[in-house]
């Protein structure tokens, strides 16, 4: 009933995927979602270790983008230090800034992962888009005002989905 829901893969973190992961997959570019994916939403900047794993992401081949539901502000400050290309008040789970990320890339959504904390926004607008689609556990159990209220529902998808897999 909700399997257009339901992410390829349900992952602890980002730092799961790897090069080798992708490769394996098919996969030439990944598209992030930055709050409680990447970073909490309070932190503005990536650190260290996103850099050095965004690093490993490009020598491997791998294009890198952000998909972001947030404010330009936002979008801008965290991807401009690591020269990432963004589309911001993206709009998820619409399909248009999915694909308008693609058209700045150069790149094709059945190539293409996006990776997401949402179910609602990330998975949805990857599966529409054709995409591969990846749902992680969100970095900070603190969420903005707009987020909080879904995460009921998406733990209950996240259970269906979990034993359609046979996981739980």
């Amino acid at each position: 009933m909700f399997k257009f829901l339901y992410p390829k893969e349900y992952l602890s973190s980002v730092f799961d995927i790897t090069v080798d992961k992708l490769r394996t997959l098919g996969i030439d570019t990944i598209i992030f979602d930055i709050d409680n994916t990447l970073v909490p939403y309070w932190i503005k900047v990536p650190d260290e270790r996103l850099i050095k794993y965004f690093n490993e992401l490009r020598e491997g081949g791998i294009k890198l983008g952000v998909l972001s539901n947030s404010r330009e502000e936002r979008s801008k400050t965290f991807c401009t230090p690591v020269n990432i290309p963004y589309v911001f008040r993206a709009k998820k789970p619409g399909t248009k800034g999915f694909f308008e990320i693609m058209d700045k890339m150069g790149s094709l959504a059945e190539s293409s992962m996006i990776v997401g904390d949402q179910i609602f926004t990330d998975v949805w607008c990857g599966n529409k888009a054709g995409a591969y689609s990846v749902l992680v556990k969100q970095v900070s159990p603190k969420d903005e005002f707009i987020t909080a209220p879904k995460r009921p529902f998406e733990k209950i998808i996240v259970k269906m989905y979990l034993k359609s897999e046979g996981k739980k």
